[in-house]
């Protein structure tokens, strides 16, 4: 899975051949196709052989995620705005991005289920969001924003609203978590972290990779946060991985 060119030919509008996302499976390459524009890439793929990107739309202005399904590829559509874009997808079906609205330069946090795009809102104070990673669970996670850098990380699942993973963390650190990255099914997350006084920037070269880990039922305190370790909201900052 990919992206590859499909001819030598210069288009008008990038100035480089077009580019289709690809599908290798046994040793054959399968075009998907596009959504009408010249750059299209393959993102990821589930064990349904369900493949997730993003397609330019004619004359190359804007681009939608899409599902790919049986030979057909699926325009996921946005919130309202011009762009949306699909990150992963799980074995259910269920994908997690994010999608403009029809306020310029907004988008939020999504997920896609049943075909249909659901809006996962920001965090109190936030303008913007974006999903970056989905369970098996459907639990989705990523960053909240000012639509510039990602201030404060979350954790989102059914039921809503998205929660800030900040406050789900013992006090005292002295990190203030910005963006998480990916989920597993036991729970475990990897995300972004500052020093608490610094201000959040997404350069690659600065923050600290973390990770944060379910607390065990023992390490719970109140009674009614006593619930299975999927469901348990509370985390505890794990150790730190590595600068980034």
């Amino acid at each position: 899975m990919g992206g590859s060119y499909t001819s030598f030919t210069p288009n008008a509008s990038t100035g480089v051949p077009t580019v289709d996302p690809f599908l290798w499976d046994n040793g054959n390459m399968t075009d998907l196709g596009n959504l009408g524009g010249t750059m299209s890439g393959g993102q990821c793929a589930n064990n349904r052989g369900e493949v997730i990107g993003n397609s330019n739309l004619p004359g190359d202005q804007n681009s939608h995620a899409y599902r790919w399904r049986n030979g057909r590829m699926k325009d996921l559509g946005t919130l309202g705005g011009p762009d949306s874009e699909a990150v992963p997808i799980n074995d259910a079906g269920e994908i997690a991005g994010s999608a403009d609205l029809p306020t310029p330069d907004i988008h939020d946090a999504v997920i896609w289920r049943h075909g249909r795009i659901h809006d996962l809102g920001t965090l109190p104070g936030d303008a913007c969001s974006r999903g970056r990673a989905i369970n098996s669970w459907g639990q989705v996670v990523g960053g909240s924003s000012d639509c510039a850098n990602f201030l404060h990380a979350f954790v989102w699942e059914e039921g809503g609203p998205m929660r800030d993973l900040n406050k789900l963390i013992a006090p005292g650190s002295g990190l203030q978590i910005t963006n998480a990255f990916n989920i597993n099914d036991r729970g475990e997350i990897l995300a972004k972290s500052f020093p608490i006084g610094t201000t959040p920037n997404d350069d690659p070269d600065l923050g600290h990779l973390v990770l944060l880990i379910p607390c065990d039922r023992r390490e719970v305190q109140a009674a009614d946060s006593l619930v299975h370790l999927r469901k348990n909201p509370h985390l505890a900052l794990g150790s730190n991985l590595q600068q980034m």
